[in-house]
């Protein structure tokens, strides 16, 4: 009780109020991406069914992947807000994890075209057609350390290995070796690196910009995917962001 009897606020209502705003605030964004969206999906699977040369069909077909996959990630952000705060709830959805590391070269392609470079993939045969896991988040943070490899580098390559071996509990480790010819980083660079909104320097950050989040959330989604994000770097020569994640084996 407060002086002469009157009660405090209430600050848990306060807050579930707050929380319910958000909520009504971020469905209503979810619906308005969506929308659009829906155009561009209707229009890429047009253009891949089209008379193509067969390396512009690809390009199509990436469009119309990476589109499916923005139309996911979505739900991604609701499931966040409606999430406990002590951690990340997870999507247990059947995918092929084969599947998802075609799309993401496929991507790696495209982009390092843009950018005159060179993309090498190499999927190991043992990757599986089949597993049960989070394909939404798991593509978001590929996505994120392929656009990364692609932006700091100038000339050269990039490259995508993936493989795959058991796991304790019937699960499958999941690996993803990005590497790229680009600036590369010091150690000191690397300690800061995972950090929120920490990029590698003031120079790389006025000269590539971006916040410096998407890696410490890489991060956060590998620990909560049973794995981790690790790099290996050298000023001048390149670097290798290696993640490792598990999912449930078919």
């Amino acid at each position: 009780m407060t002086k002469r009897g009157r009660k405090a606020p209430r600050k848990s209502v306060r807050v579930r109020g707050e929380r319910r705003q958000v909520e009504s605030a971020l469905a209503a964004l979810a619906h308005d991406i969506r929308t659009p969206l829906t155009g561009v999906l209707a229009l890429s699977e047009l253009l891949a069914a089209s008379d193509l040369p067969e390396r512009e069909r690809g390009w199509a077909r990436a469009i119309q992947s990476a589109a499916e996959h923005l139309s996911l990630s979505t739900s991604v952000v609701l499931d966040a807000v409606k999430a406990d705060t002590t951690g990340l709830v997870l999507r247990k959805d059947m995918f092929s994890p084969r599947q998802l590391a075609d799309d993401v070269a496929a991507s790696l392609a495209a982009r390092a075209d843009i950018g005159g470079l060179s993309a090498i993939v190499t999927i190991a045969e043992n990757v599986p057609d089949a597993a049960k896991g989070d394909p939404v988040r798991l593509r978001a943070a590929l996505e994120n350390l392929i656009d990364n490899a692609v932006k700091f580098t100038a000339r050269g390559d990039v490259r995508l290995d993936v493989t795959a071996a058991s796991a304790p509990r019937k699960c499958v480790q999941l690996t993803f070796a990005v590497t790229d010819s680009g600036i590369g980083m010091t150690p000191a660079e690397i300690k800061t690196l995972f950090r929120p909104f920490a990029q590698a320097s003031k120079d790389v950050s006025r000269r590539f910009g971006g916040a410096g989040l998407g890696l410490s959330l890489v991060k956060r989604l590998a620990k909560a995917m049973g794995g981790d994000l690790t790099v290996t770097s050298t000023p001048g020569q390149g670097s290798t962001f290696t993640l490792t994640v598990q999912v449930a084996a078919m």
